[in-house]
C-alpha cells in the first residue's frame, strides 16, 4: 500500500507540474494545506475520496490515470506530444488571454472550413464542366 501511494504521489506531482500548477495553486482550488499536499504527493498521506476527487479535477486528468498510471479514457491515450505543448501553454495563460486563444482558433478553423469548402466546390465545378463536355 505505501509503494502505491507513493506511485500515486508522484502521478499527482508529475502531472501539477506538467500543467504549470504550484502547491499553492492547488490549496486555493482545493483548499488543502501546501504541506497536506506534499505529504500526498511524498506518499506518506492519504487523501480522503473527496479530496482525492477535488485534486484529479483541478489537475484535469481522471482519478483511474491518478491510481493506476493508466486512463480507459481514450482521448487521454491520443494526445500527441505537439498536443500536449499547446495545452500546457494554454493553460499557462491568464483567463483573457485564453479567450483571446479561441477565438484565434474560431478564426483558423473557418478560414480552414472556407478553404476545404472552396475545394470541394471547385472539383464539383471541374466535374460538371467534364459532364458538359462529355454529355
Amino acid at each position: 500500500m505505501e509503494d502505491d501511494m507513493i506511485r500515486i504521489g508522484n502521478r499527482i506531482k508529475q502531472r501539477r507540474k506538467a500543467i504549470g500548477l504550484t502547491q499553492t495553486d492547488i490549496f486555493q482550488e482545493c483548499g488543502v494545506s501546501s504541506g497536506a499536499l506534499s505529504k500526498i504527493e511524498n506518499g506518506t498521506r492519504i487523501p480522503s475520496f473527496i479530496l482525492f476527487y477535488r485534486i484529479s479535477q483541478v489537475l484535469q486528468c481522471d482519478m483511474e490515470w491518478l491510481i493506476t498510471g493508466e486512463s480507459s479514457n481514450s482521448q487521454n491515450n491520443k494526445i500527441c506530444k505537439k498536443e500536449e505543448e499547446l495545452l500546457e501553454g494554454f493553460r499557462k495563460l491568464s483567463a483573457e488571454d485564453q479567450e483571446e486563444m479561441a477565438e484565434i482558433l474560431k478564426i483558423k478553423l473557418r478560414k480552414q472550413r472556407n478553404i476545404t469548402g472552396e475545394k470541394e466546390k471547385s472539383y464539383s465545378l471541374r466535374d460538371t464542366e467534364k459532364n458538359d463536355i462529355a454529355g
